[in-house]
């Protein structure tokens, strides 16, 4: 009974020491973005005396840990019909990271102060024979210069498909995220709100059906949009992106 509550004391403390000084974070994206579906994940460690630690995600969610120094696996174990298709840790281009995209892990060499984010892109599918790159995690701020610390947001891809148009957006604080599919600069023919924390986001916006269905009737394969992107943040600071995208319908 002892060993038990020593086991589940010691759970708790790691799952639920996302302040700490040193941290261990890992981040799901899936792809297509927004898609519901949860993915399972696991980190062990041969230092620990307990059993790993499972846990799922949903698109765009996290779990922190508050780790002592030592060495930790972390796997994704998406369900069928999904694969891996990268992960990505910063601080970039570390030693620390042993990374197997095929095996659908990541070891972490983790130090007692460090701040470790490693982000899975789960892909819907199977694996492509020139597999794009996923979403990187933004550097902690502890990681990054003060004299490169950027307080604004940024426009970092954006990309169309058929009857979407898709924006990577890094945020750096926790920020509403709003997009809108514009014709003829004012005319809406599609919108979207999300809400994120800190990272690499990903906004599609879908063009409303009875537009696409209305354009599709007109004989029309292609349409070109205005994507506009805002950014709020929570002092009420707004920063706007503007950005043309051809459309599949």
């Amino acid at each position: 009974m002892l060993r038990k509550i020593v086991v589940l004391m010691f759970a708790f403390m790691v799952v639920g020491a996302a302040d700490a000084r040193a941290t261990l974070r890992i981040i799901s994206a899936n792809d297509p973005a927004g898609d519901p579906t949860r993915i399972h994940y696991r980190i062990s460690s041969p230092t620990w005396s307990s059993s790993p630690i499972d846990f799922d995600l949903i698109d765009g969610d996290y779990r922190s840990f508050g780790v002592a120094a030592g060495t930790y696996t972390i796997e994704a174990f998406p369900p069928e019909g999904w694969y891996v298709g990268d992960i990505q840790c910063v601080p970039a281009g570390s030693s620390a990271f042993a990374t197997d995209v095929a095996n659908r892990r990541v070891v972490v060499t983790h130090g007692a102060e460090d701040h470790h984010f490693c982000t899975f892109t789960n892909r819907k599918g199977t694996p492509g024979s020139a597999p794009s790159p996923g979403i990187s995690p933004a550097p902690p701020r502890s990681l990054v210069p003060p004299s490169l610390l950027s307080r604004h947001p940024a426009l970092v891809r954006v990309r169309a498909g058929h009857g979407y148009a898709e924006a990577s957006i890094r945020v750096t604080q926790h920020s509403i995220i709003k997009g809108w599919l514009l014709r003829h600069k004012k005319v809406i023919v599609g919108n979207k709100r999300v809400e994120h924390d800190p990272g690499t986001r990903v906004l599609r916006v879908k063009l409303q059906r009875k537009r696409m269905r209305r354009m599709q009737r007109r004989g029309l394969e292609h349409v070109r949009l205005l994507l506009r992107i805002a950014v709020t943040a929570p002092n009420g600071a707004t920063h706007v992106f503007k950005h043309r995208v051809l459309i599949d319908l």
